[in-house]
């Protein structure tokens, strides 16, 4: 059951252990918003006590304390014979948060694994792949109760099961120091970015995130900052250019690349001449 009423702010929690951290900026931004266009979404709590705990809007909430309000619509989220538990909690933040735009490929991807976290907090038996007696059933019970999570969270989400597979794969794969270190980072929305961190060990990722996000950073991109680690000159802008070029050139028909080298007509003429080709 959901009742809507107007809570006073300071009556309010913010949880710790939240997928998404409270930007201060944006919440700035909210409440600028709220002095022109007021509040046009509650936000979602549930009763604790004499208190109320945020579910969802906490930026919300946080804008309308920069703004001095004294009070601010919310839901509050309750069901038949009592409070929701606490794994419902968990999944209405998730579920609002993926819905979002802005989410980062890192939040998305906590958000999944959080999922599959409650999945199997709700469905024990599949955690290790389940059990006969005191046997484990081995490594397809395991893959059926994989196959069941990315199932259940691709029909929530709206995401490929493959999405959630890789996600989950990319969370688990990144240590929690990267994770924590990733946070508030261009290098957090890319979900390519992501996935090449989650594939090396956890000692060098810190080393690929010490290039990286240093005060002055050494390199620009993993790429060049595992090129650093293994000796290597990191490639140029221009040799990247080059090689992809040089990759697709030929996947070209014969017709097209007529029509491409006449582009570059005088310069292929020049360089014929200089290199004495004709000549050979």
């Amino acid at each position: 059951m959901i009742t809507y009423q107007s809570i006073k702010v300071s009556l309010i929690d913010i949880p710790d252990g939240r997928i998404r951290d409270v930007d201060q900026e944006w919440a700035e931004c909210l409440a600028a918003m709220f002095g022109e266009l007021g509040q046009k979404t509650p936000i979602d709590v549930v009763a604790a006590g004499n208190r109320f705990t945020v579910v969802a809007g906490a930026h919300r909430l946080t804008a309308a304390k920069i703004a001095k309000w004294n009070e601010i619509e919310a839901r509050v989220l309750t069901e038949e014979g009592g409070v929701l538990e606490a794994h419902d909690y968990r999944l209405h933040e998730i579920m609002e948060n993926l819905a979002r735009k802005d989410f980062t490929a890192l939040e998305r991807c906590e958000s999944l694994a959080e999922m599959k976290r409650i999945y199997e907090q709700l469905h024990p038996e599949t955690k290790h792949g389940g059990k006969r007696g005191n046997q484990h059933t081995g490594g397809m019970d395991r893959q059926v109760a994989i196959f069941a999570f990315c199932q259940n969270a691709s029909e929530s989400t709206g995401l490929s099961r493959r999405s959630v597979e890789l996600a989950v794969q990319i969370f688990e794969g990144l240590s929690p120091e990267t994770r924590e270190r990733l946070k508030g980072t261009d290098f957090a929305r890319k979900q390519s970015d992501l996935k090449a961190l989650a594939g090396l060990s956890a000692e060098t990722q810190a080393k690929v995130l010490g290039l990286i996000l240093g005060e002055k950073p050494e390199a620009g991109s993993i790429a060049e900052a595992l090129a650093l680690i293994d000796g290597r000159k990191p490639e140029s802008d221009d040799e990247k250019r080059r090689q992809t070029v040089a990759s697709y050139l030929p996947k070209l028909g014969k017709p097209f690349r007529a029509v491409l080298f006449r582009g570059f007509k005088a310069e292929i003429l020049e360089l014929v001449r200089k290199e004495g080709w004709l000549d050979e």
